[in-house]
């Protein structure tokens, strides 16, 4: 009885955050996706997988052991979308959590464009929200690494001034760079 409660709790919870979930075997042959699984990556039950979540861990040397532990992929872009990506993995399986995420960047967008911030500033704030490295934000936008902190560091001023920190910006970005 209480697996039963707790399967229809993890079901629940899943649907409401519109998380995509698929369990491959070690071949990665995918043994179940559920409906959000299907919408973003198309029914692939019985097929192996390589694209999307696998190349991602196909592409991460960081793992300790392949073929057990749980990595974590913040914001990662995959079919065309973006997510933050939960991967645990054994012996026998490899299930992936889709977290999507691009209702929270319109969210954050929209808060950010309410605040009366400048074109570029916006376009900043939508690659750090993003997770994008202050090296990557400066080659997308061509710009110095000293514009680029005074860019970060007038928009958390005028945010702070305003007593707002909102959660948009990710933890580690949140103080003065």
């Amino acid at each position: 009885m209480e697996d039963e409660a707790m399967a229809t709790a993890l079901e629940t919870s899943l649907k409401k955050g519109d998380v995509a979930v698929c369990i491959k075997n070690s071949k990665k042959r995918i043994l179940m996706q559920n409906e959000s699984c299907r919408t973003v990556c198309g029914d692939r039950q019985g097929k192996a997988c390589r694209d999307g979540c696998m190349e991602i861990y196909g592409n991460d040397t960081s793992h300790q052991w392949k073929d057990r532990g749980s990595h974590g992929y913040q914001n990662s872009e995959i079919h065309g979308g973006f997510y933050d990506v939960a991967l645990l993995y054994s012996r026998e399986h490899i299930i992936t959590f889709l977290q999507p995420l691009g209702v929270r960047y319109e969210l954050a967008l929209k808060y950010f464009r309410g605040k009366g911030l400048t074109k570029r500033k916006t376009e900043v704030m939508l690659f750090t929200i993003r997770g994008s490295t202050n090296s990557d934000i400066c080659r997308q936008l061509s710009i110095s690494s000293s514009t680029l902190r005074t860019q970060l560091n007038s928009t958390y001023h005028k945010l702070h001034d305003l007593g707002e920190m909102p959660d948009y910006i990710p933890a580690n970005r949140g103080r003065l760079v």
